[in-house]
């Protein structure tokens, strides 16, 4: 389990030293990431609310 972790660690601190390194694939990540939000929340609006109202209950 531990292991595991640590591999996932390696590989989130490699993708971050990349990206730092590299600013057009940066540039790229958070226009992707921005067009995803964007288009999740105008349609998933709905469905956050109806996740809060059930844990509520």
């Amino acid at each position: 389990m531990s292991k595991k972790s640590g591999i996932i660690v390696t590989a989130i601190g490699a993708g971050v030293t990349y990206l730092m390194r590299n600013k057009q694939a940066r540039d790229k990540l958070f226009s992707t990431v921005s067009g995803l939000m964007k288009s999740s929340s105008s349609s998933s609006k709905p469905s956050y609310g109806s996740k809060k109202g059930s844990r509520v209950i």
